[in-house]
């Protein structure tokens, strides 16, 4: 598992509350029942805070996925 995927992987198991939830690129909000908008100003904020980015507006609002967030830190 890439580096940053790892990562994130930890950063939704510890705000979504599931030890054992296992993401890829493809993981999205479709696919996750507690990934909701509460959820997901968590998430950004982990992300900013442990890879050093800033999410403007419209990049928080256009993220769906995994894969999303991973083309913002990369």
């Amino acid at each position: 598992m890439d580096e940053n995927l790892k990562k994130l992987q930890n950063i939704f198991r510890d705000i979504l509350d599931d030890e054992n939830l296992e993401i890829t690129e493809s993981f999205s909000q479709k696919d996750c029942e507690g990934w909701d908008s509460v959820a997901m100003v968590q998430i950004i904020l982990a992300v900013e805070s442990e890879f050093g980015v800033k999410f403007t507006t419209s990049e928080v609002a256009n993220t769906r996925s995994v894969s999303d967030l991973l083309k913002k830190i990369s």
